[in-house]
């Protein structure tokens, strides 16, 4: 599956960590996990850009926030997401590559 979404990035932010348990026990991580609002639907999709993206390192430090962007959707997984109030939610997530600032939008140049 491939899918082209095109939205105003709400909000974005680098991750990383070292896997636990399992086969990659020990392993680093890293992604920028962005919120990205589709304005055509109104709904908001959490992203997450690997950390072996070739375009990550120039994302990393990027401002996004307010930018409407245009990102390849290459992969989507869905899991139990515990909130900071400890209720417990299914939440989707989308692996996205390719990203293209498109810039502000001239409505939020005002």
């Amino acid at each position: 599956m491939v899918a082209i979404l095109t939205g105003i990035v709400l909000n974005k932010r680098p991750l990383s960590g070292v896997t636990e348990n399992g086969a990659h026990a020990g392993e680093e991580w890293r992604f920028i996990a962005m919120e990205i609002n589709d304005m055509r639907f109104g709904r908001v999709w959490s992203c997450q850009m690997r950390g072996d993206d070739p375009q990550y390192d120039d994302l990393e430090d990027a401002d996004l926030v307010g930018h409407k962007v245009k990102v390849t959707v290459s992969a989507q997984t869905a899991g139990e997401r515990t909130l900071k109030d400890g209720r417990k939610i299914m939440q989707i997530r989308s692996q996205i590559t390719n990203l293209k600032d498109l810039g502000v939008p001239a409505d939020e140049d005002e």
